[in-house]
């Protein structure tokens, strides 16, 4: 019969087993904990956030420079924005977000670039370029269930974005 009890080095290298692998099942699942409590809407629409502003930061950032966005120039993002209708049907259409079928509707979609400064302030309010705010698409203030995704971009020819801004693009 062998009467040897634990010693410590088993109880360290049991011990050790338990968090290794408690902490990988944390690594593991760490997002879906959560997810079972979120709106499907957001579930659902925020693959479409984060393509939305992935397309917007490709396609209107000056070449040879990185999330520096083209903004107070032809075919700038103020100027492609602006010339687009109040629901944004153009940026949708060649972003690839038209995808309505019998059972889902089209997404709204919401484009707004918000300074650092009122960042720092503790305030999300768009940033103001000579009186005209920096906000696109419908008013998503009252809004419950909007997906969010966010590109932190510096904007040329503009005085806004000091260090940077928040390119940040609600659906719903």
């Amino acid at each position: 019969m062998d009467t040897r009890a634990q010693t410590p080095q088993d109880f360290a290298v049991g011990v050790s087993v338990l968090l290794v692998t408690i902490i990988g099942v944390l690594a593991f699942v760490q997002g879906s904990a959560i997810a079972v409590y979120e709106s499907p809407d957001v579930q659902r629409s925020q693959p479409i956030a984060d393509r939305t502003a992935t397309y917007l930061v490709e396609n209107f950032t000056v070449e040879g420079t990185r999330n520096h966005l083209a903004y107070n120039t032809t075919g700038g993002i103020n100027a492609s924005l602006d010339a687009d209708t109040a629901e944004l049907d153009a940026l949708k259409a060649d972003a690839g977000l038209l995808v309505a079928t019998d059972r889902r509707a089209n997404p709204r979609v919401n484009v707004t670039i918000i300074n650092a400064s009122t960042l720092y302030e503790g305030t999300r309010e768009p940033a103001v370029d000579d009186g005209d705010t920096l906000a696109w698409g419908p008013d998503s203030t009252d809004r419950q269930n909007v997906a969010r995704a966010t590109r932190v971009v510096k904007l040329t020819n503009t005085d806004q974005c000091d260090p940077v801004c928040w390119l940040v693009v609600r659906v719903w």
